[in-house]
């Protein structure tokens, strides 16, 4: 059957007619489910008609049957508008927020400790989303930001570049960590000078809470002898488990450790670290719905304040 290339030739109200009458044999009662009176009917059939170019329904007597056009028309009209419901329906989920991708990434304090369950509700509340996730030192999230390899990032520095804005979710507090049967673990009060001697298990250098405790440490007089540098959180804590020497790192990184008495914080003097978790996105950043509904989670999730400074 030729089609014409008319614009109107597939319209999917007039398909649903066409449907519709097909299912009846009766304009009248097509009309009534379509709730349109029987000449619109009529004249939708007929607007099909002139568009494809052939007669779809021939009338004999009080009978109305299709034509061989007709029936070939049929099974193309049920197929072009379940593949239109399936588009609309996808669309429909992009505008809704509830599918599409999300590119996230998180320094590794809120990487490994605030963000996980709140990913896992959300991809279980939105299995069509596709999730990306990257966990690194926070200068590194700030730059895919910049590059926008990122859609949304949460860091515990404040970003440097006026490109990029910020908001406030959670705090955090650092805190100064040892085996638990190291000879500073049972002192009530540790000088800064005391430290002098000691093995520092760092993180790199591009590390929020590195640059936050190197800058407090460095302020308060004390100064780094030997250091073992890891890109690692995971390494710094069994290291200090280990007794290889002590460390900083939030607070929320060793709960469990400090649960099991495997390590003790330190009572350095002076040291009293807090600090904000940031949501961190580019300001020419478009919000689509998707991003929209998944900041607002955020937001929600985190409004007790999970990072507490106990």
């Amino acid at each position: 059957m030729h089609v014409s290339h008319n614009k109107d030739a597939m319209n999917p109200t007039h398909l649903r007619t066409l449907l519709t009458v097909h299912k009846h044999l009766n304009y009248t009662r097509a009309a009534e489910e379509l709730y349109l009176s029987q000449p619109a009917v009529s004249r939708q059939i007929q607007q099909l008609e002139k568009a494809v170019g052939v007669a779809l329904f021939e009338q004999i007597g009080k009978s109305l049957s299709l034509t061989d056009a007709g029936r070939a028309l049929v099974p193309e009209a049920e197929r072009l508008l379940a593949m239109h419901a399936h588009v609309a329906e996808r669309i429909g989920a992009f505008q809704r927020g509830v599918a599409g991708r999300l590119r996230i990434g998180a320094g590794t304090t809120p990487g490994c400790y605030l963000l996980p369950p709140i990913l896992g509700r959300f991809t279980r509340d939105n299995p069509e989303v596709e999730l990306q996730y990257t966990v690194e030192a926070s200068g590194q999230i700030e730059h895919k930001i910049l590059r926008n390899e990122l859609d949304v990032g949460f860091v515990g520095a404040p970003p440097t570049d006026r490109e990029i804005v910020t908001e406030e979710i959670a705090r955090d507090r650092i805190v100064c960590f040892a085996r638990n049967d190291h000879p500073l673990a049972s002192r009530s009060r540790i000088s800064i000078k005391s430290l002098a001697n000691e093995t520092w298990i760092l993180r790199e250098k591009e590390s929020a809470t590195r640059q936050l405790f190197s800058n407090w440490y460095e302020t308060a007089g004390g100064s780094f002898g030997h250091t073992i540098e890891l890109r690692s959180l995971e390494g710094v804590r069994e290291l200090v488990a280990s007794g290889v020497g002590i460390s900083c790192v939030s607070i929320r990184a060793i709960e469990t450790d400090l649960n099991t008495n495997r390590v003790s914080t330190l009572r350095l003097t002076g040291l009293n670290l807090s600090r904000p978790i940031l949501m961190i996105r580019h300001i020419d950043k478009p919000l689509t719905p998707l991003l929209a509904t998944f900041l607002d989670r955020v937001r929600t999730e985190t409004s007790t304040d999970v990072f507490s400074t106990r």
